[in-house]
């Protein structure tokens, strides 16, 4: 009798661990799985600063104007937005970009506070120009990434209805005193 009952406590405990690391394992896997999502998103957004800061500075330098100034911006080449390291990451197909020549210091304020339009067919951005200005001029440039989220979960508690989000880039300058062509 006495090995009986301690043969049914054995028995009774059997399982007991595989349904503790059910319960504790999935919230465990989803927590990594977030901070690897988290991770890799912070990457990508230095990823696209570096390059906005790197293909603004062709233009405040002067060496992206005239009629070549877009394909000098955009890239590919050394400086421009979409260099070898960029498509490595990000795709350049799906950079929005838009480039403006402001009046003034207020309406730089006002046009990087203007958020991106997504085209509602598509769900894609909406470009909205490249202007690259001459000398002296006060320049905005922003370039946003729509990041798609790998991770179901973090997509539905982080992004928009298209399990995704902006990663937004803004660069202001003043252009240098530079010669026109």
């Amino acid at each position: 009798m006495r090995r009986a009952r301690q043969y049914l406590r054995k028995l009774g405990e059997r399982g007991v661990t595989t349904v503790e690391f059910a319960i504790v394992g999935s919230v465990f896997v989803m927590l990594l799985l977030a901070i690897f999502e988290l991770g890799y998103m912070v990457f990508v957004q230095s990823v696209l600063d570096s390059s906005a800061r790197t293909a603004a500075r062709l233009i405040r330098t002067g060496q992206a104007t005239g009629g070549t100034a877009l394909a000098t911006f955009k890239g590919p080449g050394p400086g421009s937005l979409c260099t070898t390291e960029v498509s490595l990451v990000i795709n350049c197909n799906s950079l929005v970009f838009q480039v403006q020549d402001l009046p003034s210091w207020t309406a730089a304020q006002t046009a990087v506070n203007t958020p991106p339009v997504r085209d509602p067919k598509t769900g894609l951005l909406i470009p909205v120009g490249f202007n690259a200005g001459g000398p002296k001029d006060i320049i905005a440039v922003q370039v946003t990434y729509d990041y798609k989220f790998f991770t179901l979960w973090i997509g539905q508690q982080l992004g928009d209805s298209m399990q995704s989000a902006f990663l937004m880039s803004t660069v202001v300058f003043q252009n240098e005193p530079f010669p026109t062509p």
